[in-house]
């Protein structure tokens, strides 16, 4: 039967659960189905998952999130730095069915200007022109079920950190660490977005050839993705 249309056991936030269907042919879209949590953890499984995929030469992926309850920055992570290499072969990745709590945190790091997002499996597969009623399936992998802790909760409870973090050095000073500049510019402009941030970092540091995910990893770091946060930097600072 249609992968949809298969019944599957729903984790709770300790457990995830990953199975991969791919089409019998080289062209046909490969779906990855996760249910419970991306983060720190368990990131690596699904990371496996793709890599396998891209050794194969199958760079055409939906990822099927109806079931993901929550993911950290290590599993958006996971999706933006393979993004790059599948579309120089042509192909994408393509995310769908996320629940609404997910999707507020995707447009919020904005995301949406990099990856690609669909309602349901079946918008995604018809984005890559693959009637999904006339796609055959094999299981390649069976759900496997993994107990996992939060480990970014404990880590953020055990070491909370302090603003004594966010204290930068000179203005304009372009230092072998870009996030020098990078915490300047956001003290000057608190709701500049990713990109525009990554913008004026190539243009004011351009031996550091910084790009949207190195900018993603730097606000993560100082725990400034959000826009309220980095607001807070610069009233704090200013």
């Amino acid at each position: 039967g249609k992968l949809r249309d298969r019944k599957w056991m729903r984790p709770n936030m300790e457990n995830i659960s990953i199975s991969l269907s791919e089409g019998t042919h080289d062209k046909d879209v490969s779906e990855i189905r996760v249910d419970g949590v991306i983060d720190t953890l368990t990131a690596g499984e699904l990371e496996q998952v793709i890599d396998s995929l891209l050794k194969r030469e199958r760079y055409r992926i939906v990822i099927d999130l109806a079931g993901v309850e929550y993911i950290s920055s290590a599993g958006w992570g996971i999706f933006i730095s393979h993004i790059r290499d599948v579309r120089a072969k042509d192909g994408d990745i393509k995310l769908a069915g996320m629940v609404p709590d997910v999707y507020e945190i995707f447009e919020l790091l904005e995301f949406d200007n990099v990856l690609q997002t669909y309602p349901t499996v079946d918008a995604a597969m018809t984005a890559f022109g693959v009637d999904p009623g006339q796609m055959s399936k094999k299981k390649v992998r069976a759900a496997t079920r993994l107990a996992i802790v939060d480990a970014e909760q404990a880590a953020t409870s055990q070491n909370p950190g302090s603003d004594s973090t966010l204290f930068v050095g000179p203005e304009g000073l372009c230092a072998a660490d870009p996030t020098v500049r990078l915490l300047a510019i956001v003290r000057d402009d608190p709701f500049a977005t990713i990109g525009q941030i990554a913008v004026r970092l190539r243009a004011e540091c351009p031996e550091q050839r910084v790009g949207r995910w190195s900018v993603f990893r730097m606000l993560c770091k100082h725990r400034l993705l959000t826009r309220r946060s980095r607001f807070r930097l610069a009233w704090q600072r200013g």
